[in-house]
């Protein structure tokens, strides 16, 4: 069963609940109240009628031990008028205790009316209900009369009637409120759960892959917040999916490069080892090519320990940052590359005025070690490579080939080379700007290159 179907069922099935407990109580309440107001002017009917007989039976002066079964048939034939619509029974007892009526246009005899359960009033008076295919109220006077029993009752029947009328009145009420709200609440429930509706539409759209997919938002409510907030899930969805989407080509062309770089390398060692192995060579001849073999390898090595670093890096997990000196940092840096600068011919100099970052040192050290590296491919022997430290960021600069407009923005892709022979040559794979660029992500570091082909090349690392 849908939603709304089982919203509009429990509202409706609660309506009918409160409606017929209501109805029920006003039905009850007014039966009460019918049966009350009939019993009681019933009961004052017959008070007036015994108090009638009584005044005749004084004014005639009549011994109430004995009273003429004639003469009180004729006080009561004359008071029976007063009775509404009720009846009025007199019974005779003679001295063989049988009764007699004296006066009984009914069908009723003794036995039926002394068969009720009659509860006393006050001044001898008892009262009872009873039903004789119909419902009535009978008032008895005891004691007064020895010789006679007088019965007054009224036929109460047409309360009941009324009462029956009224409950199917409120049935019928009942089941229209009910329909009522039924069509109510369907309208209600079309309008409140339409957004509802939308949403299930876009959840299917995005379920097929239609990653776009928004809702307009039209009411501000709770169901206008998850609105809201499928939206911003769906944008969430769409980022998340277009990342996995450029992670994956990525992975895809690192793989296909990495399988490139290898196959090189890889080929020449195998035809040097399988030469050595079948070709009887000269001791030179065999001393150079256990010696490339011995490069290629070291190559390998250096290649495979990059791209540890480079998968190491692609985790989430956050790295330790410490406040670290820029003239701390530059002493590490010209340490670890002092001997690519006296083998190249390149002077290192650095200028900083006491200011500190908050960066790790191992992985800051191997950023600019990295762009160190590259200027020195890209100087002249005699040139000079200079490292600058201002309040908020670091700049590597050389004066040599320059990196080209067109190519400034692929270099930090990974396996990606200006120059590949000059490059394969000094043992590059085009790793390193890739894992520099991975750093300074992880330190919330943004890279800009200002470039100039003949002059030279300035990277800033601006520190957020």
């Amino acid at each position: 069963m849908r939603l709304k179907s089982k919203i509009i069922l429990i509202c409706s099935l609660v309506v009918m609940s409160v409606s017929v407990i209501c109805s029920m109580a006003a039905f009850y309440t007014m039966r009460t109240g019918y049966l009350d107001t009939a019993k009681g002017q019933s009961f004052q009917m017959a008070v007036d009628c015994f108090s009638d007989i009584e005044n005749r039976i004084v004014k005639l002066h009549l011994d109430r031990e004995r009273i003429d079964s004639n003469v009180m048939e004729y006080i009561i034939k004359d008071t029976v008028t007063k009775v509404r619509g009720g009846l009025l029974i007199c019974f005779y007892i003679n001295d063989a205790e049988e009764k007699t009526d004296i006066y009984n246009n009914t069908t009723f005899e003794s036995r039926d009316l002394e068969q009720a359960d009659y509860q006393n009033v006050s001044d001898n008076l008892e009262q009872a209900e009873f039903k004789w295919g119909k419902q009535y109220f009978a008032v008895y006077r005891n004691h007064n009369y020895s010789e006679y029993q007088i019965y007054i009752l009224e036929d109460i029947t047409y309360v009941q009637e009324r009462i029956n009328l009224i409950g199917l009145g409120l049935v019928v009420l009942t089941f229209f409120i009910t329909m009522l709200a039924y069509v109510v609440l369907s309208v209600m429930m079309n309008k409140v759960l339409s957004p509802l509706q939308e949403l299930n539409v876009s959840a299917k759209q995005i379920a097929c892959g239609n990653y776009n997919q928004r809702i307009m938002v039209k009411q501000r409510d709770e169901i206008g917040e998850l609105s809201d907030n499928f939206n911003q899930m769906a944008e969430a969805v769409e980022i998340r999916t277009h990342s996995l989407e450029e992670s994956e080509k990525r992975k895809t062309l690192f793989m296909g490069n990495l399988t490139h770089e290898l196959k090189t390398p890889l080929t020449a060692i195998s035809g040097y080892a399988k030469t050595l192995l079948t070709v009887k060579l000269p001791d030179e001849d065999k001393e150079e090519a256990l010696s490339f073999i011995y490069e290629e390898s070291c190559r390998l090595e250096r290649l495979s320990k990059k791209m540890m670093n480079l998968l190491l890096l692609e985790e989430e997990e956050e790295i330790v940052r410490t406040r670290i000196s820029a003239k701390e940092l530059f002493s590490n840096v010209q340490a670890v590359c002092s001997g690519k600068l006296t083998e190249a011919h390149i002077e290192l100099a650095y200028h900083e005025n006491g200011e500190t970052f908050l960066v790790d040192r191992d992985l800051f050290v191997e950023v600019l070690v990295n762009l160190i590296d590259n200027a020195i491919k890209a100087s002249e022997p005699g040139n000079k490579v200079l490292l600058t430290a201002s309040e908020h960021s670091i700049t590597v600069q050389d004066f040599g080939k320059g990196i080209p407009e067109e190519e400034q923005e692929k270099i930090l892709e990974p396996f990606y080379m200006i120059d590949k022979s000059r490059s394969r040559k000094s043992g590059g794979a085009g790793l390193g700007l890739a894992i520099t660029a991975m750093i300074l992500k992880k330190h919330d570091c943004q890279l800009e290159i200002e470039s100039t082909v003949g002059k030279g090349t300035q990277i800033i690392l601006q520190f957020v």
